[in-house]
């Protein structure tokens, strides 16, 4: 049989010769068929998602198809010793195919589980949300899903978003199995969101295991193929199905952040502002010399949302005889939203469009109708319900914003502000 350090890279760079962004998967799973990469019997469901079943198993095992990029269009990969990138021109996409490569691997030896391929989950977790929503065929078959979608190569997940998503004892016993082939893994309270957080009011145990990709979302992102070799092989001896199942999937555990030191440490770390260039650049962090003065602010009204359905709500701004923008559509009471007390100086009217990014000051607009509001609202709804620690507020700027967009730069700004008060 193939060995994983020629079948892992062989994978990957097929995987990433194009990028793949949201509406263009089925282009890449009819390449996997026509490949071997998945099998004859791969299902699809209602909502676009590709799905195989292999055994008996509770354990779902999660990746997505869709890439950050702007169209289909194809990648030249640069390699620097156990490092794969691209020529700056494009994405590399190892968000996610990283994870796809090790769900690939895992079938190959028949490894029992329920694998999923997600749609979407760059523009808002599309494919995940919609199979949850009908949690029927989850509910009670299943105990953990674990998602293969984390930057860096050392976290297990413990919360997503503001809230729990497994127990410490389900990401200890993972990092104990994972760490038995050498790797090291560590619970990491940290995460973000990706598909396997839609689960969870349906499953136990749902986590984002660190395949070894930096810099995602921009032209300087960059996988770790060593690691991912290494991970496929661990992936392979990992005691899945007695993995502890502790979390009560009923009860929501809010994730409580301490901010006693945030002065000291945001000042140490990223006070070097510059008021023409405040918002730095992907590589350097924040730029360099003093923090920006933020006279407005974004006013936050309304009770927070459990819901995470990507098309809940929608508002659209009107600017008003004074100059202010408004809401033109009546608010959902349950829906915690930001309301634009004062425009930013030369701003310029929502597009109408939701909103990705392909790198750091060059926006992607998806033809779904989303405003900014409803993006903001989706960035916030990913973090704690109150202010922001320095790294969550770290990964809204690089992932989330267009820095050169003055409503993104002034929603940010407000986010410093309400940080250090």
């Amino acid at each position: 049989m193939i060995k994983s350090n020629e079948f892992i890279p062989e994978v990957f760079l097929k995987l990433t010769s194009h990028t793949y962004p949201h509406g263009s998967e089925d282009i890449i799973a009819d390449e996997m068929l026509r490949l071997g990469l998945f099998p004859d019997g791969m299902c699809k469901d209602l909502h676009g998602n590709y799905f195989y079943k292999i055994g008996e198993s509770r354990t779902i095992f999660a990746s997505h198809l869709d890439t950050v990029s702007p169209k289909h269009t194809p990648v030249t990969h640069v390699f620097d010793g156990d490092i794969i990138r691209t020529d700056g021109t494009t994405t590399l996409g190892a968000d996610d195919k990283a994870g796809v490569s090790i769900l690939v691997w895992m079938m190959k030896h028949n490894i029992p589980g329920l694998y999923y391929f997600f749609i979407g989950e760059e523009v808002g977790c599309v494919g995940s949300s919609a199979a949850a929503k009908y949690g029927e065929d989850f509910e009670g078959n299943y105990d953990r899903i674990i998602s293969f979608d984390r930057r860096d190569t050392g976290s297990i997940i413990t919360h997503q978003s503001w809230s729990r998503c497994c127990s410490e004892e389900f990401a200890t016993g993972l990092c104990y199995e994972l760490n038995k082939s050498g790797l090291s893994y560590k619970n990491d309270d940290g995460g973000v969101y990706t598909d396997s957080a839609e689960f969870v009011n349906i499953v136990p145990e749902c986590t984002n295991v660190s395949v070894g990709y930096y810099k995602e979302h921009s032209t300087n992102e960059h996988q770790d193929i060593k690691h991912l070799i290494a991970l496929a092989d661990a992936c392979l001896v990992v005691d899945w199905e007695n993995l502890p199942t502790k979390r009560d999937r009923t009860i929501e555990e809010p994730k409580y952040s301490s901010y006693k030191s945030i002065g000291t440490s945001y000042a140490s770390t990223y006070g070097r502002y510059v008021e023409e260039d405040w918002y730095g650049d992907a590589d350097s962090g924040f730029g360099t010399a003093t923090k920006p003065s933020v006279s407005k602010s974004w006013s936050r009204t309304g009770k927070v949302s459990n819901s995470r359905d990507y098309g809940y709500y929608d508002n659209w701004y009107e600017e008003n005889e004074d100059g202010k923008y408004e809401a033109t559509s009546e608010k959902d009471e349950d829906f915690d939203f930001f309301l634009l007390q004062d425009k930013p100086k030369h701003g310029k009217k929502s597009s109408k469009k939701s909103k990705t990014y392909y790198d750091n000051g060059r926006l992607i607009e998806i033809d779904s109708q989303v405003s900014n509001e409803k993006h903001y609202n989706w960035i916030m709804n990913k973090f704690s319900s109150k202010k922001l620690s320095v790294d969550e507020l770290e990964i809204v700027r690089v992932q989330y914003l267009d820095m050169t967009n003055d409503y993104d730069k002034f929603f940010y700004e407000c986010l410093v502000e309400e940080m250090l008060d």
